[in-house]
């Protein structure tokens, strides 16, 4: 299947939009994170808007996005809801983290994290079509999920550290940017494992088309060398660093760590870009070796 690249785009950028939000709602209810939660926020929101704008694109015409509202029970119209429900909700956490508001800035930013965590699912559940194998498991979205918890949560680590106080909050963000590298590198071990097990097996899905076929060299380099060992390396290796500041109590060197995870979190966008174009490349459906 030729890539839709308007969709892939607006599938990553959602992933980031969900993560960055996924730790603002975490350090909202341990209390933490308060100096960079305006700036995370207008990044997510940002995310949103630019990835809503150019899924439009994907449309023939795009002016008739809105007949998407007379079918409410398709993929599209529930990605439309609940694009626009977290636009709503980013946009008030924006304007409340610049105000006084503790009660309402934590409510918000835990019900920005559950959005966020529903977001890349549901984006990915719109894939679900039997008579695409490859695509047809709940594989699918929870790498859409996992790569975008990977992506907010190394990005707004990074913040934290450079701007934030990372001598008091910096190694509960890396804690939590690891974890979402490992949920990311979980779940898209999973996808990987089900191209391999998905029924009606045929050339253009099979799993050796990754390992050693036309896309081993976008797999082997951009998807576990980039995409996977990379950000987990960078992540471990800051997680380490960071216990060795003001005699374990501290976070060394926080600027060098910070950009040690804008690595990592720039590591794992090329491999979310990677894995999809794969997953473009073998959604092939079964219907093309019946009729041709």
């Amino acid at each position: 299947m030729d890539i839709q690249w308007p969709l892939l785009i607006f599938s990553v950028l959602l992933g980031v939009t969900s993560g960055a939000f996924v730790f603002l709602g975490v350090g909202e209810l341990r209390g933490k994170f308060k100096d960079v939660r305006f700036m995370g926020a207008l990044i997510a929101l940002i995310c949103l808007a630019v990835g809503g704008c150019v899924s439009v694109l994907h449309m023939g015409h795009p002016e008739r996005a809105t007949h998407l509202l007379g079918n409410l029970g398709s993929g599209l119209s529930k990605e439309l809801f609940i694009v626009a429900l977290m636009g709503i909700v980013a946009l008030v956490y924006l304007v409340l983290a610049k105000k006084d508001y503790p009660g309402a800035s934590k409510a918000f930013g835990v019900l920005g994290a559950v959005l966020g965590l529903v977001l890349p699912f549901v984006a990915g559940a719109s894939y679900l079509i039997a008579a695409r194998p490859a695509w047809d498991s709940v594989a699918l979205p929870l790498m859409f999920l996992g790569a975008g918890l990977a992506m907010g949560m190394t990005l707004m680590a990074g913040l934290v550290l450079l701007r934030g106080k990372a001598a008091e909050e910096g190694g509960f963000a890396l804690k939590l940017a690891l974890a979402g590298v490992v949920i990311m590198v979980v779940t898209t071990a999973a996808y990987v494992v089900w191209i391999a097990i998905a029924p009606f097996p045929a050339p253009s899905r099979s799993i050796e088309r990754l390992v050693s076929g036309d896309m081993a060299m976008m797999f082997w380099a951009g998807v576990v060398v980039i995409g996977i060992v990379a950000p987990v390396a960078l992540t471990a290796l800051a997680c380490v660093k960071a216990t060795k500041g003001d005699g374990g109590s501290g976070v060394a060197d926080p600027k060098a760590l910070a950009f040690m995870m804008f690595g990592a979190c720039a590591c794992t966008a090329i491999g979310a870009v990677v894995i999809r174009i794969i997953m473009y490349g073998v959604g092939t459906s079964v219907e093309q070796f019946i009729y041709h």
